[in-house]
């Protein structure tokens, strides 16, 4: 077997792998999910489960890892122009990224939070994710500034913080039942102000 399909076969093995946690994780919580059912769903043999990932959490932080480079994909594609309507990208950002990441993973992300009380290397999984996603939102936020589109003097990470717990708090709406037109409505309105008020004055 070449090289090539060799890295190709492990890539997909990977995949498989992840996407069989994510749905154990989902239906059975991240404590009572066994890595054996896991390797079963994934049709692979609990030896080469271990052989790419070698515990619950290490598959929790794969998880992790493939939301945001989802979050930041989404980030490339409707911020990262020369040119655009700020509050039409972040609307459009909503419903994109809700397209992408699935309930199954949202509903873990929850699951997890309350895990972490009583598992100290998942709360550093978690810790670890939230200042990659913090970084990431910083990120496009300097890039509007950069562009003039922000004040100068913006707290970048501060305002990061704010608009990732404002998403998670609107996932996590949707999951206990609020209707998603709704949801979608306080996103935007709450981008709406503010935006409003990071805007520079020669954007006024």
């Amino acid at each position: 077997m070449s090289p090539k399909v060799s890295t190709q076969y492990k890539a997909e093995t990977r995949d498989r792998i992840i996407s069989s946690a994510v749905i154990n994780f989902s239906l059975n919580g991240f404590d009572k999910a066994r890595m054996e059912d896991i390797a079963i769903d994934a049709d692979v043999s609990k030896g080469t489960l271990y052989l790419y990932f070698k515990s619950k959490e290490d598959l929790f932080y794969a998880i992790c890892q493939n939301n945001a480079k989802k979050l930041k994909g989404q980030l490339d594609v409707l911020f990262s122009q020369s040119k655009g309507d700020l509050l039409y990208n972040a609307e459009k950002f909503y419903d994109s990224f809700q397209d992408i990441v699935k309930d199954d993973e949202q509903k873990i992300a929850f699951e997890i939070i309350s895990e972490c009380s009583r598992n100290q290397q998942l709360r550093k999984v978690m810790y670890e994710q939230r200042l990659k996603i913090f970084g990431i939102v910083s990120e496009y936020l300097n890039l509007q500034i950069e562009k003039g589109f922000f004040k100068k003097d913006v707290d970048v990470n501060a305002i990061a913080c704010g608009l990732v717990s404002l998403y998670d708090g609107l996932s996590l709406s949707k999951i206990i039942g609020i209707s998603n037109d709704f949801n979608k409505r306080a996103w935007t309105e709450t981008i709406k102000a503010i935006f409003a008020s990071l805007g520079s004055s020669s954007n006024r």
